[in-house]
């Protein structure tokens, strides 16, 4: 079927408009961490406090994830990621006005991360409608590998920037430009149609593979819960490790490590950058090595992020600078690397017509793992004055996820 049905050349520009726009949302989403002692200063706030900050934006991709896709469904890709990437860019564009006060600074955040709700939403019309079965993994890792990418790019200059401008507000505003360049892009490629054959033939698909299983019956089997509070550990060690470890980094001693805003966001980026070779790796092992079993990278993936985040707590290990980078590289390694097991899972168990639903629910419930993570991480920081707790708690996430991944069976038909 595949040698008969033509895919356009043109899907390359429409991975090219997502692979921006996730990337554009996730610079938005981390350019306050290697800064956030000084945006809690500039706010009058402690350090606890202004970690909400991170918390909110990751609250936000939980409940929005959840709906997003009725936007893509209902008016369409372009639709989807304008809206969203409008919701990362205009708050961020508006700080130097708005920035002064926190309670205005949180609902921008809030209104942020609704972005990374409404463009994840594409992800599956894009491999489905436009790219073949045997260029779907890959082009796959490749737009959700651009978390990582947007996270490494984000953690790198904002240090940077804050240091030229001397003003958190105005690195917020000025990070924000790559937003406006993605929005104009997917605005202008993004609202060309797929072949008419591939349509016809993904609906002809849908309607040969569809069974009794709504999604009301989906949502009550256990293994829906199981691979749900997988996810949710799994997005807790995600958005804890690329927003707690470089405020962790940069804070002084004894709250932190003690390296300053700039050496923080330098070394950040080893956690973050990795995960883009380790998404698309986790996709070849999933498929090559593991012959299409989900528990063996997942627990891979939790045994790497939760000893290697807990090492960075000593200080044998952050005060021997290529021991800190080691560390850092391995365990931004491990949660990324699962992430293509847990995602070929949910599509190959549940029929065509409610998977992109089956995806939003799993992933979107999974989400709000990482905003308990970030709000207990805040509380544990104002309560102690360190991150000690806070990290810990990751590795301890880690833990329960790694033993649950072992009830994570098939579905029987």
């Amino acid at each position: 079927m595949e040698n008969k049905i033509v895919y356009l050349p043109y899907r390359w520009v429409m991975l090219a408009a997502t692979c921006l726009a996730i990337m554009s949302c996730y610079i938005d989403m981390i350019v306050y961490a290697p800064i956030l002692g000084d945006i809690a200063k500039g706010l009058q706030i402690d350090m606890g406090k202004a970690t909400n900050l991170m918390m909110g934006f990751v609250l936000a991709v939980a409940f929005v994830l959840m709906w997003g896709g009725i936007v893509c469904d209902k008016y369409g890709i372009t639709a989807a990621l304008v809206l969203g990437l409008a919701c990362a860019t205009i708050p961020a564009t508006f700080m130097p006005i708005i920035g002064s006060n926190y309670s205005s600074v949180l609902v921008a955040r809030l209104i942020q991360g609704a972005s990374v709700g409404f463009i994840f939403a594409v992800i599956g019309p894009i491999l489905a409608l436009w790219f073949p079965p045997k260029e779907q993994g890959i082009a796959g890792g490749l737009m959700i590998g651009c978390i990582s990418l947007g996270s490494a790019i984000g953690v790198l200059i904002s240090p940077l920037i804050y240091g030229a401008t001397k003003s958190w507000q105005n690195t917020v505003a000025i990070m924000s430009i790559v937003g406006w360049i993605s929005l104009i892009f997917a605005f202008v490629t993004t609202r060309k149609k797929p072949s008419s054959e591939v349509v016809n033939a993904v609906v002809k698909a849908m309607q040969v593979g569809s069974e009794s299983l709504t999604f009301s019956k989906a949502v009550v089997l256990p293994q829906t819960w199981i691979a749900t509070f997988v996810m949710v550990f799994n997005a807790w060690g995600l958005y804890c490790i690329y927003n707690l470890v470089p405020p962790y980094l940069a804070a002084p001693a004894p709250m932190g490590v003690g390296l300053g805003p700039a050496t923080s966001g330098a070394i950040s980026v080893a956690v973050t950058v990795i995960g883009l070779f380790a998404m698309i790796i986790g996709g070849i092992f999933f498929d090559k090595v593991f012959k299409g079993k989900a528990i063996p990278a997942i627990a891979i993936g939790f045994i790497l992020s939760g000893l290697f985040t807990y090492f960075i707590l000593f200080p044998y290990v952050y005060t021997n600078m290529a021991l800190l980078i080691i560390c850092l590289l391995v365990a931004g390694w491990g949660i990324p690397f699962m992430n293509p097991s847990i995602s070929a899972f949910v599509a190959m168990n549940y029929p065509p017509m409610i998977l992109g639903r089956m995806i939003g629910w799993i992933f979107g419930i999974g989400t709000f793992g990482g905003a308990l993570g970030l709000y207990l991480g805040d509380y544990s920081i104002g309560a102690t004055g360190s991150f000690k707790t806070a990290i810990t708690m990751i590795s301890i996430a880690a833990i329960v996820g790694f033993v649950l991944c072992f009830f994570l069976k098939p579905r029987k038909a």
